[in-house]
């Protein structure tokens, strides 16, 4: 067999042997490819290319290590620039420079610099912290490089965290929103990697049942034993505040507000009063303004911070019950008459307070009045919404009262209340047509 020719002078049995034979830096030039040679290094050889740049410098470009790139393959990248009249390390230096630009680009499109940066003009502080909170693992992840499979991974984690999939849906929806506005708006992306993206339907899970069925038992109407022990401990909540304060100014802090002159001693008492009369959540109490809660006109128009990120959000509308009404203006008016800022700011900092401040004096509240020590706060919501359901009132308005777009979600977690509802109009509705039927006779 003939063997093949080669377009270098410099065979493996030459190179091997002058590797194991020179000096460290010595070098064995090539006579068929002008400025190839073979370079002794610390450990082992490496090929070189010497050659002259478009300005007259004398530049030398590395072309491979030896034995990995052999002979004849250093030999044709030489006659590959050559013939292309390349200059190798200003191709390099470019190929550096763009690397470096699309690093610099990759930060530019992490989650992280774009949550602290141009989309904090478009989310509320709610919304920024559903998606930090959620999505913490991908802050510094280039938005780019998002898939399906991390998608996958990420509900599979939250499910086996127990989490409702309705909550999985809010914050997936808030981070396509996010990815949405980052291409379409910003154009930080060239195009939304999870556009085609849906979460998977929830798993049936053994926890996520039992979670699920507990969550249901907590969708009722509060009893009338229950609504009374409310009324009764946060009467004796707001009478215990006002007796320390006495005591207080009485030991000397006479500085201290006299808070038997005031309707409310305590930022609580109206905050659970409007729980119970509008359904809100707590974090939508937590950042309701007076422009929201207007005590002049009695209305209340307030956006649900779970729907702020969408581009078309759900609004809660309703004209405040008379007994409300009195409560709002009387917390107005201890308050200052402000015409902005929060309805319940916090009393120190006068910011918004932590979603969970409420909860020492609700603890409080269930044993002055003797509540089930597992009532929670948010059961003031679902008693209100129950009580809409079983007065009869459609699904599609009790919705938009609640902060929803559809009816879809107070139908499939209160629709059980619904039976009672008809039996009632259907046993009015005989009383009815019965006594017609007497004066008829």
């Amino acid at each position: 067999m003939a063997r093949q020719r080669l377009d270098t002078s410099i065979t493996d049995d030459r190179a091997r042997a002058f590797l194991a034979e020179a000096e460290e830096r010595a070098t064995l030039y090539c006579d068929k490819q002008s400025g190839l040679h073979l370079l002794k290094t610390k450990r082992g050889g490496s090929w070189r290319y010497r050659y002259t740049d478009d300005t007259g410098r004398r530049r030398t470009a590395t072309v491979g290590r030896y034995p990995g790139t052999k002979p004849q393959q250093a030999a044709e990248q030489v006659i590959e620039w050559r013939g292309a009249s390349t200059d190798p390390l200003k191709n390099k230096q470019e190929r550096r420079r763009a690397a470096i630009s699309e690093a610099e680009a990759a930060e530019q499109r992490t989650m992280r610099t774009y949550l602290e940066g141009g989309y904090t003009r478009y989310a509320s502080e709610e919304t920024l912290a559903i998606l930090r909170h959620n999505f913490a693992a991908w802050l510094d992840r280039d938005m780019a490089t998002l898939t399906q499979a991390d998608v996958r991974s990420w509900q599979d984690h939250r499910e086996s965290e127990g989490r409702a999939h309705p909550t999985l849906q809010r914050a997936y929806g808030a981070l396509r929103t996010m990815l949405k506005r980052a291409t379409d708006e910003d154009g930080i992306l060239s195009e939304n990697p999870l556009a085609t993206v849906q979460l998977r339907k929830p798993r049936n899970t053994e926890r996520g049942e039992e979670l699920r069925e507990r969550r249901e038992a907590t969708r009722r109407l509060l009893t009338d034993t229950e609504l009374a022990g409310l009324h009764n401990g946060l009467s004796a909540f707001a009478e215990e505040i006002r007796q320390q304060r006495r005591n207080s100014r009485g030991h000397g802090r006479g500085y201290l507000l006299d808070l038997d002159a005031v309707d409310y001693p305590h930022w609580f008492l109206p905050f659970a009063y409007a729980a119970l009369y509008t359904g809100l959540r707590p974090g939508d109490l937590y950042t309701l303004t007076w422009a929201e809660l207007n005590p002049n006109f009695g209305r209340l128009v307030k956006v649900p911070n779970k729907t702020k990120h969408n581009p078309n959000p759900a609004r809660v509308q309703m004209d405040m019950p008379p007994q409300l009404l009195e409560i709002v203006r009387a917390w107005w008016k201890q308050q200052g008459k402000p015409t902005e800022g929060l309805v319940f700011p916090s009393p120190i900092t006068g910011r918004k307070m932590d979603k969970n401040a409420h909860d020492k004096a609700w603890r409080r509240v269930k044993r002055l009045g003797e509540l089930p020590d597992d009532l929670v706060f948010y059961a003031l919501r679902h008693h209100f919404i129950s009580t809409l359901v079983t007065a009869g009132v459609p699904m599609l308005t009790v919705a938009n009262l609640a902060g929803h777009k559809s009816a879809g979600m107070i139908e499939r977690h209160y629709g059980h209340l619904c039976p009672v509802a008809a039996r009632d109009i259907m046993a009015q509705y005989g009383a009815t047509v019965a006594a017609h039927g007497r004066e008829a006779v």
